[in-house]
C-alpha cells in the first residue's frame, strides 16, 4: 500500500513540476527582454550624453548588466578593441551566434539580440540612438504580449498539470 502512496507522489510531483517549468520558462522570456531592454536605455543614454566610443560603453554597461549579458558584452568589447577589421554589427552577429545553443539565454532573448545589433548599422550617433529607441517600443510590445499571454495561460497551465496528475494516479491504481 505505501508502494502505492509513493508512486502516486512521484507522479503528482512530476505533472506539477512539469506544469511549473512552464511557467518559469514564460517568465524566463520576459526577463531576458526586460534586462535587454535595461541595456538598450543605457547604450542610448551613453551615446546621447556622454559620446563614449562603444567598446567603452559596453565595458561600462557590462559592469551594471547580469551574469550572461555582462560576459556577452565584455566580448564584444574585447574584439571590438582587438581591432581586427569587422564591423561592430559582424562583431555583435559572431557573439549571438556563439551563444545560440543556450548559456544561459532564452530563444526569445537570442531573437533580440540579434536583432539589437542591426540598431549598430547606421551611422551617426541620433541615428543609432533613434533605432535603439524604435528598437525599445519593439521590445516594450513583446513584452507585453507575453505578460498577458503568461497570464492567460500560467493558471490553465498549473492546472492542467495538476489534473493530469491526478488522472495518472487514478489510471495507474
Amino acid at each position: 500500500m505505501w508502494q502505492k502512496f509513493v508512486a502516486g507522489a512521484c507522479v503528482m510531483t512530476g505533472a506539477l513540476g512539469f506544469g511549473w517549468s512552464l511557467c518559469g520558462e514564460m517568465d524566463s522570456d520576459i526577463w531576458h527582454l526586460k534586462q535587454q531592454k535595461q541595456i538598450l536605455l543605457c547604450i542610448a543614454g551613453e551615446i546621447t550624453y556622454m559620446h563614449r566610443p562603444m567598446e567603452e560603453i559596453f565595458d561600462i554597461i557590462a559592469a551594471k548588466a547580469e551574469q550572461q549579458y555582462a560576459v556577452f558584452l565584455r566580448d564584444v568589447a574585447q574584439c571590438m578593441k582587438e581591432r581586427n577589421g569587422s564591423s561592430l554589427v559582424d562583431i555583435w552577429s559572431e557573439a549571438v551566434h556563439a551563444r545560440k545553443n543556450g548559456a544561459g539565454f532564452s530563444q526569445i532573448g537570442i531573437r533580440y539580440l540579434a536583432k539589437m545589433g542591426n540598431c549598430f548599422e547606421y551611422e551617426g550617433e541620433r541615428l543609432q540612438v533613434e533605432a535603439l529607441r524604435l528598437f525599445e517600443s519593439e521590445i516594450d510590445s513583446e513584452i507585453d504580449r507575453l505578460t498577458v499571454k503568461k497570464n492567460e495561460n500560467s493558471r490553465l497551465i498549473k492546472a492542467l498539470s495538476t489534473l493530469t496528475g491526478i488522472l495518472c494516479i487514478i489510471l495507474f491504481l
